[in-house]
């Protein structure tokens, strides 16, 4: 959940200058609305520069009333976000484990994938990279694609 924790952050500390999301639910912005028995966006602007990166596990979820609802790229509380796709991944294909082991990655999310894992990483990386140069350094100007 430190995805989840990082975007908390962002939202209530002042000196967070930039957050990465790696395919966590925006559980701080969720709010029960008891009368539709659901969950709804909280109903306020995001302020610190963030980038989304979601994988398929997380990417159909993001036009459902699932723990993602606030995550969802056309959410007016987050237009100044970045949101990235890494087409024919999922989440363990975010991090470094099908590198080092393979076996256990395909083990653990119930078969192979099909996104080359060094492409994979390697390009989350450099995007995860770039966008700090830009947001704290004033490096450069990110302009992510949208699929990858």
């Amino acid at each position: 959940m430190g995805g989840a924790a990082s975007v908390g952050l962002g939202r209530e500390r002042n000196e967070i200058k930039a957050v990465i999301n790696i395919e966590a639910p925006f559980f701080i912005d969720l709010i029960y609305k008891k009368e539709i028995d659901d969950f709804v966006a909280r109903d306020e602007d995001f302020k610190t520069p963030l980038l989304n990166i979601f994988s398929d596990d997380v990417w159909g979820q993001l036009d459902s009333n699932s723990t993602y609802v606030a995550n969802k790229p056309n959410n007016e509380h987050f237009k100044e976000a970045y949101t990235v796709h890494f087409q024919g991944a999922n989440h363990l294909s975010l991090t470094d484990l099908p590198l080092f082991s393979p076996i256990l990655a395909n083990m653990i999310q119930g078969g192979k994938v099909y996104i080359d894992p060094y492409y994979c990483i390697e390009t989350e990386n450099d995007l995860i990279l770039k966008f700090f140069d830009d947001e704290l350094k004033g490096i450069g100007h990110f302009t992510p694609e949208e699929t990858y």
